[in-house]
């Protein structure tokens, strides 16, 4: 684990980065999760996402004032990155948006609405109906967002679960 902190501090553009290490070190580490797959390489591990966005306040404006949706974005891209979590900038936008609201009852049309006043100023993260409907799914499958019924929550922790190919299984 601590060659990934590494890794995540190295790539982070902030100038506080011992501040930075104190809050992945405590929301990201090895799981002590008893279904560890026999074939897996690295052991599993254990993300408090919820917790890691309450925390990142201090860094929010590391980027220049006004852009805290630009510093998180490059921030969770890079610890999802690290983690090996397949997950688009346009995901984590999202994610960041939804951080304060807790668990709320909302449809996608009015999370769509919302975030389509926010596109106006952060063009890069403009997403289609269509694709704003694939990224919520997609973070669904992750596992980092619950979204039923529409009720949609970030969830507070997810847990990565790393496998590999079993060694009799063909290329």
């Amino acid at each position: 684990m601590n060659e990934t902190y590494d890794l995540i501090c190295e790539r982070i553009p902030f100038t506080r980065k011992d501040e930075f290490m104190k809050l992945i070190t405590r929301t990201i580490y090895t799981s002590s999760d008893t279904s560890k797959s026999t074939y897996a390489i690295h052991d599993n591990v254990l993300f408090k996402l919820s917790e890691f966005l309450k925390g990142f306040s201090p860094f929010n404006n590391e980027l220049g004032k006004g852009n805290s949706y630009e510093a998180a974005v490059q921030a969770l891209m890079i610890v999802f990155e690290e983690l090996g979590v397949d997950i688009e900038k346009e995901e984590c936008f999202i994610l960041f948006h939804i951080k304060d609201l807790g668990k709320f009852r909302m449809r996608e049309e009015k999370l769509y609405k919302e975030l389509t006043e926010l596109w106006h100023k952060h063009k890069d993260y403009k997403l289609t109906d269509n694709e704003f409907s694939r990224a919520l799914k997609n973070m669904m499958r992750i596992g980092v967002i619950d979204y039923r019924r529409a009720n949609l929550q970030i969830k507070p922790s997810f847990l990565i679960r790393y496998r590999t190919r079993k060694l009799n299984e063909r290329f």
